[in-house]
């Protein structure tokens, strides 16, 4: 899949999970630090990542910040 840009809406760090927001949509990607490429992120940056379809839900994979 490609490369889609986005706005870290929620992440708590203790824990290593959030959410990404879609640039262009309202569609959101849950974000878990084990596949989020050791990037340190928080609430309001802007990122570009790959989107993995998991039986849990989008997961946000190979963040790295813009």
């Amino acid at each position: 899949m490609g490369v889609v840009t986005g706005t870290v809406k929620s992440y708590d760090p203790q824990i290593g999970e959030g959410l990404i927001v879609l640039d262009g949509n309202a569609e959101q990607v849950l974000l878990d630090r084990r596949v989020s490429g050791g990037v340190r992120l928080s609430v309001g940056v802007k990122v570009a990542l790959q989107m993995i379809h998991r039986p849990a839900g989008v997961y946000a994979s190979c963040v790295r910040l813009l």
